[in-house]
């Protein structure tokens, strides 16, 4: 079987390594020629959670030349355009995608690969472009879990398959609720990927600073309210179970906030949006992140000013209107609550 990580960042260089250790024959592929360059001539370093060199096959997406029967799918949402012409190019009539991106990435896949061709991913971990051919998993190596399902919630020899490939990387779960364990992922991302860009630290700058985690307390209320709305029944996500947290009166948002400081254990996360940022990128936060959730917010009429601020937040720095700085996240509002 003829295997690719489309998107071999920080994710995909792990996985592509961790994989290719394990006996695999698979190909890295990435529009970054350096990084490319690097891992052919080098291999692929992993720092952090893990100390591994390990030699790969990488290739840039114009230097594809063979069909593949399964396809890992890690390019950021905003790259899509330029990344999906090659994923229908190059993934063979009966292929498999498998989409590790965050935010909810199936719909749009579908309507381009087709649905039958689409399986989710969920990755439950992080990692940090460091350099060409090295990557630092930000997250410990034990956390590694990858939570896969079939959009109809079957589980299917496909999804046995995948998960037995990607157990070689990690920690694999078959779901039958993909779109309940996305939602709680996606959830946690707004919370702390978010956050993080506006406190231009990682999620454990986040964790610490009172009015920043009281912020992503806010946002996962409102990521709750349109799950509700919505008929989607979340999922506990590594341990967090936001449906359980939500609240209406100061008292149960108090109750719930070290709640919440628990479920999150990858405190050395840097959010890649922060990385776009600071490179003059375009970050993410309008197709898969806080921006997502105000227009489903609009889409099932639930408010979402919290979210709604740090989006503009975002794009103001994102813009260079606004300097990355920690103190930015004293610019959120947050709504008043009842104390009963």
């Amino acid at each position: 079987m003829k295997m690719a990580v489309y998107g071999a960042g920080s994710l995909g260089t792990i996985l592509g390594a961790l994989l290719t250790k394990n006996g695999y024959d698979i190909d890295l592929i990435d529009v970054n020629e350096a990084h490319v360059k690097a891992l052919n001539e080098k291999g692929a370093k992993v720092i952090g959670g893990m100390d591994l060199v390990q030699p790969v096959k990488a290739l840039t997406p114009d230097q594809m030349t063979e069909h593949y029967d399964l396809m890992f799918y890690l390019t950021k949402s905003t790259y899509d355009g330029s990344a999906l012409p090659y994923i229908t190019k190059w993934l063979k009539p009966n292929g498999i995608l498998v989409t590790g991106q965050n935010g909810m990435p199936e719909q749009n896949l579908n309507d381009v690969i087709g649905k039958e061709r689409v399986v989710g991913q969920i990755t439950g971990w992080g990692a940090t472009y460091v350099e060409p051919g090295v990557s630092k998993l930000t997250s410990p190596a034990d956390l590694m879990i990858f939570e896969i399902g079939e959009q109809d919630g079957q589980i299917t020899e496909r999804l046995k398959m995948i998960s037995d490939i990607l157990s070689h990387a990690g920690t694999a779960h078959m779901v039958t609720n993909l779109i309940g364990m996305r939602w709680a992922k996606w959830t946690s991302n707004c919370c702390f990927s978010g956050m993080s860009a506006i406190v231009a630290g990682p999620f454990g700058d986040v964790l610490d600073n009172p009015h920043a985690i009281k912020c992503s307390a806010y946002i996962m209320n409102e990521s709750m309210a349109i799950a509700k709305a919505a008929g989607v029944t979340v999922e506990i996500f590594q341990g967090a179970d936001f449906a359980n947290l939500a609240f209406t009166t100061e008292k149960e948002l108090n109750a719930a906030i070290p709640k919440l400081i628990e479920s999150e254990p990858h405190r050395n996360i840097r959010t890649g949006m922060l990385y776009d940022i600071e490179a003059g990128r375009y970050p993410e936060i309008d197709t898969t992140y806080n921006g997502m959730q105000c227009k489903m917010g609009y889409k099932y009429g639930v408010p979402t000013p919290v979210n709604a601020q740090v989006m503009t937040l975002v794009h103001a720095m994102a813009a260079g209107k606004l300097k990355i700085d920690p103190s930015n996240v004293d610019l959120i509002v947050l709504p008043k609550l009842p104390t009963e």
